[in-house]
């Protein structure tokens, strides 16, 4: 490695702007995703005034519409991943966060309205273009985070950007439930998320910024400490950052991650979306109880996630574990402990509520495994295009969000008929086992040929045993300039 400058820092500040710009991104995704699950719960005090405040209208839905209301996010999502991912690529994530983040805000206010004026259509479409403006933020998410993150840091930073699903989720049913139990009513588990949404994007223009060079806060000893830890995987200044179509379409890492995340989304889409509705079937609750039941696997969620981000810097760091293993060991505890999960809670009896419980909560709290074991895998095969790659398998996962409300709207005509239910854990459990054995099988860790920067001599298993050699003698001889 050539030192060009004097001023060139290996460490950076313990507590600095790119903390912040995670907190950033972690915010954003809790906000935008519990504004849209909240509907989960919130669709049970709509159908149902007296589960929750009897003050404020009732509207009659067919299982089949409430399917449609519940999918219709995800309908929009499909839409607009690639071009989240495209357009965060070329040129950066912060304007297109804030105008995801407004219009999001915007339409959860909005929404209450539309059902009251157009009936579940005309709710259908305005959650459809919801689901169209959430649609980019994700791989917005990725590319802000690839530009941030140093290496050494992107399990920590990583595992606690994606935490803000979990958060949103737990929040979105708890908050829902409790919204819609108070004397402000269902309306008020739209409105205030969309509230603190506008909050959220007067700070991110003012703090926000694309990357370290563009940022007006940040010291130059973290600057220099984050261009120093990406400078072997950006491309050399002014060369055109031109997407490679092909070989990505054609890359077999990659195709298997995006297969292997369709699945888990299977698993953790339905769980998002029909909890409430599985506990309010089975155990007739009311609508604060099922809130509180229905978030509490995903508080545990949470809680797990931050364990399985302590565990992985724990391992690479203290016990030099290879990140191949460490992504494929947690993603398989990730994938096949839910699988496990699903299959028992379908044979557990209806009057075993605490063993019923315990299922749902083991299923999603491993699901928060998968951030650290496959998520972040965006970045390690192409930090360039870690937003594009993760619009493409979000894109897919969407899919997931679509087809499986749908599906079991047909397969679930019967909300309290546990053996319907029963068909929709069994194949959602075989779905995870098939995804996660393709990527254990297929899975790669490695920056590919066609990232944009230097490529590889070799790939595959020998690129990667190559990029293990060459690491210490990197860290070397970056540590032995520390003292800068």
């Amino acid at each position: 490695m050539t030192i060009t400058s004097f001023s060139l820092v290996t460490k950076g500040p313990a507590l600095g702007v790119r903390h912040l710009q995670v907190l950033f991104l972690f915010t954003c995704a809790s906000l935008v995703i519990l504004q849209r699950m909240n509907m989960s719960v919130a669709i049970v005090a709509i159908t149902n005034a007296n589960s929750s405040n009897p003050d404020y209208p009732e509207y009659q839905l067919t299982e089949q519409q409430k399917s449609y209301i519940l999918s219709s996010t995800f309908w929009g999502s499909c839409c607009t991943q690639l071009l989240g991912g495209y357009f965060s690529s070329r040129f950066g994530a912060k304007m297109l966060l804030f105008v995801i983040s407004l219009a999001t805000a915007l339409i959860s206010v909005a929404t209450p309205f539309s059902i009251a004026w157009g009936g579940w259509k005309l709710l259908f479409g305005v959650r459809l273009v919801q689901g169209l403006v959430i649609g980019g933020m994700w791989p917005c998410l990725y590319t802000h985070l690839a530009k941030w993150c140093p290496k050494k840091e992107q399990n920590r930073f990583g595992g606690i950007m994606t935490t803000g699903l979990d958060c949103g989720t737990a929040l979105g049913f708890a908050l829902s439930g409790a919204l819609a139990a108070s004397p402000l009513g269902w309306p008020s588990s739209f409105y205030m998320p969309g509230y603190v949404g506008f909050a959220w994007c007067l700070l991110w223009l003012r703090y926000g910024a694309n990357s370290p060079s563009e940022s007006q806060f940040i010291s130059l000893a973290e600057r220099k400490h984050i261009e120093l830890s990406l400078e072997q995987s950006q491309p050399a200044k002014g060369e055109p950052l031109a997407v490679p179509w092909r070989h990505i379409l054609t890359s077999r890492p990659f195709l298997v991650l995006a297969f292997c995340k369709m699945s888990q989304a299977c698993s953790f889409y339905t769980l998002m979306q029909q909890v409430p509705r599985y506990i309010h079937g089975i155990f007739r609750y009311s609508i604060w109880m099922n809130a509180l039941l229905s978030a509490l696997p995903f508080v545990i969620m949470l809680m797990s996630s931050y364990g399985f981000i302590f565990l992985a810097e724990y391992l690479t760091r203290r016990r030099n574990i290879p990140l191949p293993i460490l992504r494929k060991t947690i993603n398989s505890y990730a994938s096949w402990t839910p699988a496990i999960a699903l299959v028992t809670l379908t044979y557990v009896s209806d009057q075993n509520v605490v063993g019923s419980i315990c299922c749902l909560i083991a299923a999603v709290a491993a699901i928060s495994g998968q951030a650290i074991g496959s998520s972040l895998n965006h970045v390690d095969l192409a930090p360039n295009f870690a937003g594009l790659l993760f619009g493409i398998s979000n894109t897919l996962m969407s899919a997931a969000g679509v087809i499986s409300p749908l599906i079991i709207g047909f397969a679930v005509s019967d909300e309290s008929d546990r053996t319907q239910w029963r068909s929709v854990f069994l194949g959602i459990a075989a779905i995870l086992f098939v995804g996660n054995l393709l990527y254990l099988i297929f899975g790669r860790m490695t920056v590919q040929p066609w990232n944009g920067s230097k490529p590889p001599a070799v790939t595959g298993a020998a690129a990667e045993t190559q990029t293990a050699a060459a690491a210490p003698a990197e860290a070397l001889s970056m540590e032995k300039f520390s003292y800068f």
